[in-house]
């Protein structure tokens, strides 16, 4: 019943059963079965058609509203007791944090706590978010979304972004597109009303969405736009200081995630620390 709950919470967020799967790395047949083998436990129908999008019923909505609060308890059923004793953590990062200075920064963390191991994974943010509010994960870091007021936020760190120029040239083409993360992400959503505030022409150029920061960082180096990039990756792939610079008060704040269970925990506030 576990994966049913879990896909029927795919498939709220993202709509579609495609996308359900994209997220959570199944085929859309697996999602499906894991949804009906749901109603078929349950007793009614939990979902139904709108043209060609599926929606939850009525019965659904109030179904996974009340299942919703029960799943990270569920899954700690089959994890270590989120206890005082727990010392072996693991620790999702967002993709762009884990392609540039997480890795290292956990690693340096670790070096002066030896009682204390993690799990490294790395997901784009919305499948991490979604991975330690479902006990997936004991913690993650990623850009805060104001969004997840379910988890614990705990600030690391304002990270700067930088514009990149096109082709890695010394200055930035005012006529060419912008290259940067979806607008969906939880990065685009956390900037995007200061650049409209403080870099508005920026916003009056094409733009060109990727899933990723590192696309965007070979999509300009290979001359097809400036680019918007976070300070930590550029450095991370060595471009040259002369082909990019800050933009002032555009910063996106990465924070710890966890659940408060976790959070209450001696271990965690001492890897937390570290981690700072």
């Amino acid at each position: 019943m576990l994966d049913g709950i879990e896909a029927l919470l795919a498939l709220e967020k993202f709509g579609t059963v495609s996308e359900a799967a994209t997220r959570l790395r199944l085929t859309q047949s697996a999602v499906s079965k894991r949804i009906q083998a749901l109603q078929q436990a349950v007793g009614f129908r939990i979902v139904e058609r709108d043209g060609r999008r599926i929606r939850l019923t009525s019965q659904g909505i109030n179904f996974l509203e009340r299942a919703r609060p029960l799943v990270a308890e569920l899954r700690g059923l089959t994890a270590p007791a989120e206890t005082g004793s727990l010392t072996h953590f693991s620790l999702a990062l967002a993709d762009s944090i884990a392609a540039s200075w997480g890795p290292g920064v956990v690693r340096r963390a670790l070096e002066s706590l030896p009682r204390i191991g993690v799990e490294l994974h790395a997901h784009r943010s919305v499948l991490l978010i979604e991975s330690v509010r479902l006990g997936r994960y004991h913690i993650g870091l990623c850009t805060d979304p104001l969004t997840a007021k379910d988890l614990i936020h705990y600030p690391v760190v304002d990270e700067p972004l930088v514009l990149i120029y096109s082709a890695l040239g010394n200055k930035a083409q005012k006529n060419s597109p912008l290259i940067s993360i979806e607008s969906g992400s939880a990065t685009w959503r956390a900037v995007e009303p200061s650049i409209k505030q403080h870099h508005p022409e920026l916003l009056r150029r094409q733009f060109i969405p990727v899933e990723t920061f590192s696309a965007t960082v070979q999509m300009v180096k290979a001359g097809f736009g400036d680019g918007l990039a976070p300070l930590g990756l550029v450095m991370e792939m060595g471009l040259g200081r002369k082909c990019y610079r800050e933009l002032p008060a555009i910063k996106r704040r990465v924070s710890l995630l966890t659940r408060k269970t976790i959070h209450q925990l001696e271990s965690f506030a001492l890897l937390r620390d570290q981690l700072v």
